[in-house]
């Protein structure tokens, strides 16, 4: 069936906001890009959008679908589109060049990087685009490979620079919801009774006439399903044929049904050939003919099936009319003749395609088969195409005789998944690994993956308990293998919210190090206790042992090194050890992007941001936002959960209440079951927002939930509750001085056992909330400037002021509040924070002074969204647009696009004023 059938007039029947969708995606397109995801069930006019997107582009289009038989075969897709764009090649970096080249087969490439491959095709695209508009559509994404897919996610939110239209279609069970977020999508809905009788009257049909009027409820609004059934009537009354009321009523597959009725009409012989295009990767005419020719067929016995309209005949060959065909024409072959066309069609074919041919044709395990897919699964890995090499070594390990080899391969294949970003399958590949492994160092590698498979998929507790089992299996056989399980085992126990585990857990890696005497572990244990005393409490040790630790990285830092420097990197930022944290951070976040591998970029960048979010909020928020970039493209629900946290923190402290409540709201949606350890994060983010707001009553529910939360897990260190003083002044501010005190004791306690800055600041500052004489309050401010002296705090120094003031001015002392509510009212202003730079405002008015008009402005820095400020601090680093766009993933027109905007928010003219201004801001060095 031709699906424009149902169109009425220039614009389908029905899909009038689908329709203002398109037209608006390519009226924009001479001045910027977009990606919109068409989402619906087969037959529900997907595909039909995508013609009229064609049809109305005035632009050059480049169309591509995926195929179901040729998902094994690495971009694919990616060729289809890209190939005849080759010319653009010579614009992009030369190392995505190299690693578009090399992942396509144009060139003789070991190991192409696959963010290279996402980022050149963005920069190829892109150029392509700038040459003239470019729309690029995309059917049946659901079965495109996944190497190109994960380019095409990559692409899809990276346009908004590019004059670049990028429309894709896709099945609503497509399963991978979460791997498109941040893409613009609409779910195409059934047709109405009104625009399912407008359909029928296209079709010739009176809707009002009892046999037509049936069609519409069969059809539940599937304009496919009801086109084929209104041909159906319309056949049968042409053929004078009678239709039972039966034949309309009966359950099932109403999709199917309309298109069996054309095949079971067809001839025997036809319904064989149409196997072999079902099956054929690309039927093209002599491959088929040959196919045909092999069982004693040909492309005549085709005539029919084109005929009744179940294939066409294009210029190379011939295909199914509609995707649904291909399971239909399959589940009505006997299983013999479909692996026999299988047979048929790997003799008739080569390399890569033959094998996936002899795989499907094998009946059960072949290891001669199995052997050549793990062959073309390290091909696949070596271009970079991690998602296809995964699912070859998948099916290697299915074909594979021995146990053995089942459990290595299932390994591989859960490697690459996880790597490629497939969290989920990783995990299930693990478990099914497990199962075949007898080898105690194999089975310990197995568990090792499948323990952080699960924690970052969002089940850090089980991950523990899984990792925490396999490490006591191990002890007695393998120590070294047991240590590396326990110190995996560790962190997960923290993000699962029992700290008390992971200081155990992180024990017994240290014990069995001591043991074992090498540096490896030595390292691993030192960075893990180090980081568990400082979640306890336990600052002085904690700070010598990742000092030590940090002493100790040298060298161009392993891929290993760099996930222990990025523990190192948070237990130095707990400890009041913020400059080292920095270069720490800084470090490993530079070299990701240096060698473009960005698997540890979410991680490291939440670690910076919560170290910059105690004063360089522009910073902090910049590098949660790129965090929870790469967190949802990785799949990886613990680290989105932590940018959106961390991004909900930074929104209430500035007064942006509704921002951080939709955070948060999300964050409770998508990543919030499972992992207990963000929970105090996201209760203390509504909680501050809410005192922020000027709302007591709300801020002190959650505050106290991540205070009792915050216990529970045996958390010991202020720093990471920066809340607490917020409780304090909640429960004052309704009344409570009892619980107050109460919190402001927790406080002191905290201070003299940890000997931080902040729990210090904050007592004294909650001593002078509480002080009852204006001579108290002034003592307990000069004690809260020297605890503040010896950490950069500027919003807890101002929120210190802010309360001394207030409180002086309570106890009538207006000429004394007046100076530290003046310095309050201007820090606040600086940082962002309008709420409570009024709040100053307020209180400074009431003490007998108003803020001096122009003595304190936002930042303009302010101004900037979250990737412009990660442009401009590329750029006053030192980098070159080409240089910037390979470090951040984007491509060179983004970089200037994004440039001319921070040129214009900030008022200057050039890099080196951009970097002399970004050096006074303290954004870069």
């Amino acid at each position: 069936m031709d699906e424009s059938a149902w169109q009425d007039g220039e614009e389908p029947i029905g899909r009038g906001r689908e329709c203002d969708l398109l037209h608006g995606l390519l009226d924009s397109l001479p001045d910027r890009g977009a990606a919109l995801l068409l989402r619906g069930d087969p037959g529900i006019g997907k595909s039909t959008l995508l013609d009229y997107a064609a049809g109305r582009a005035g632009a050059r289009v480049l169309r591509a679908r995926g195929i179901e038989s040729e998902a094994v075969l690495p971009y694919t897709v990616l060729a289809d589109l890209l190939l005849p764009l080759r010319k653009y090649f010579a614009e992009v970096p030369i190392a995505q060049c190299r690693a578009l080249e090399g992942c396509l087969a144009l060139a003789d490439v070991a190991d192409p990087n696959p963010y290279a491959v996402c980022a050149g095709a963005l920069g190829v695209l892109a150029a392509a685009g700038e040459a003239e508009p470019l729309v690029v559509l995309i059917d049946d994404l659901h079965w495109v490979d996944p190497s190109s897919r994960r380019v095409l996610q990559f692409v899809a939110r990276r346009l908004s620079t590019e004059r670049v239209a990028l429309v894709m279609a896709v099945r609503t069970e497509g399963g991978e919801d979460g791997m498109w977020d941040g893409v613009p999508h609409v779910v195409l809905a059934p047709l109405d009774g009104n625009e399912c009788r407008q359909l029928l009257r296209r079709r010739g049909l009176d809707p009002a006439e009892a046999a037509a009027a049936r069609l519409i409820p069969l059809s539940m609004g599937n304009p496919l399903v009801l086109v084929e059934y209104a041909d159906a009537l319309a056949q049968a009354r042409a053929r004078g044929d009678g239709l039972a009321e039966q034949e309309w009523e009966i359950p099932g597959p109403l999709v199917e049904r309309a298109w069996w009725g054309r095949m079971r009409a067809l001839a025997p012989g036809t319904r064989d050939a149409l196997v072999y295009v079902a099956l054929c990767r690309s039927p093209k005419y002599a491959v088929l003919e040959r196919a045909l020719d092999a069982v004693g067929l040909s492309l005549s016995s085709l005539t029919a099936a084109e005929e009744a309209g179940l294939v066409r005949a294009g210029h190379e060959g011939y295909e199914l009319r509609h995707p649904i065909l291909r399971p239909l024409v399959l589940a009505h072959c006997p299983v013999a003749q479909r692996l026999r066309a299988y047979r048929v069609l790997a003799d008739l074919s080569s390399g890569e395609l033959r094998t996936w041919y002899l795989a499907s044709a094998a009946p059960g395990p072949d290891e001669t088969v199995a052997a050549a897919l793990a062959d073309g699964a390290v091909q696949a890995r070596r271009r970079g195409a991690l998602g296809t090499s995964a699912r070859a070594w998948h099916r290697a390990a299915e074909l594979s005789p021995k146990a053995s080899d089942k459990a290595v391969r299932l390994l591989n294949a859960a490697q690459d998944a996880f790597y490629s970003g497939a969290t989920a399958d990783a995990a299930q590949w693990c478990e099914e690994a497990l199962r075949h492994s007898a080898e105690p160092a194999l089975t310990a590698g197995i568990e090792l993956l499948r323990g952080q498979a699960r924690s970052w998929v969002g089940d850090p507790a089980g991950a523990h308990r899984l990792l925490v089992a396999a490490a006591a299996a191990a002890e007695g056989v393998d120590p070294a293998w047991a240590c590396a399980l326990y110190g995996a085992a560790v962190m997960p126990a923290a993000m699962g919210g029992n700290i008390g585990w992971a200081a155990d857990t992180a024990a017994r890696c240290g014990e069995l190090a001591d043991t074992l005497a090498t540096g490896p572990e030595l390292q691993l244990a030192r960075v893990l206790r180090g980081n568990t005393q400082a979640l306890t409490g336990q600052v002085g040790e904690s700070r010598r042992l990742v000092l030590d630790a940090r002493a100790a990285l040298h060298g161009n830092w392993a891929l290993e090194e760099r996930q222990l420097a990025v523990l190192i990197g948070q237990a130095l930022s707990w400890v009041d050890e913020e400059d080292a944290a920095r270069e720490v951070f800084g470090t490993v976040i530079d070299r990701a992007r240096r060698d473009g591998v960005p698997a540890l970029l979410p991680f490291a960048l939440v670690g910076r941001c919560e170290t910059e979010s105690w004063g360089r909020w522009a910073a902090a928020r910049a590098d949660a936002a790129e965090a929870l970039r790469w967190g949802q493209e990785f799949g990886h629900n613990a680290m989105t959960g932590y940018a959106l946290t961390s991004l909900a923190r930074l929104e209430g402290l500035r007064g942006e209440r509704a921002a951080c409540e939709e955070r948060i709201a999300y964050y409770e949606e998508h990543c919030g079951e499972g992992i207990p350890g963000l929970e105090i994060f996201a209760e203390s983010a509504l909680g501050s927002a809410a005192l922020a707001s000027g709302d007591p009553g709300p801020c002190l529910s959650h505050l106290e939930r991540a205070f009792a939360a915050a216990a529970e897990m045996g958390l010991g260190n202020p720093n990471l509750m920066p809340f607490v003083a917020d409780l304090a002044e909640a429960h004052s501010r309704t009344g409570n001085r009892k619980r107050a005190m109460e919190i402001t004791l927790w406080l002191r306690e905290r201070a003299q056992s940890t000997g931080l800055a902040w729990p210090a600041a904050a007592y004294a500052r909650c001593r002078a909330m509480l002080a009852e004489s204006a001579d108290t309050v002034q003592q307990w401010l000069a004690e809260a400037e020297r605890a503040h002296s010896r950490r950069a705090m500027p919003y807890e120094l101002a929120r210190t002021r802010l309360v001394c003031g207030e409180t002086l001015r309570r106890l009538r002392r207006p000429a004394a509040a007046r100076d530290p509510l003046q310095a309050a009212h201007r820090t606040f202003t600086a940082l962002g924070a309008a709420t409570w730079a009024a709040r100053a405002a307020s209180e400074l008015a009431a003490a007998g002074r108003r803020p001096v008009p122009g003595a304190a402005q936002p930042p303009r820095v302010d101004l900037l969204t979250a990737q412009e400020l990660q442009v401009a601090r590329a750029i006053g680093e030192g980098l070159s647009n080409v240089e910037a766009a390979t470090a951040l993933f984007v491509s060179r027109k983004t970089v200037e696009a994004h440039l001319t905007r921070v040129y214009r928010k900030l008022g200057i003219r050039s890099r080196s004023e951009l970097a002399r201004y970004l050096a006074r801001a303290d954004l870069v060095d």
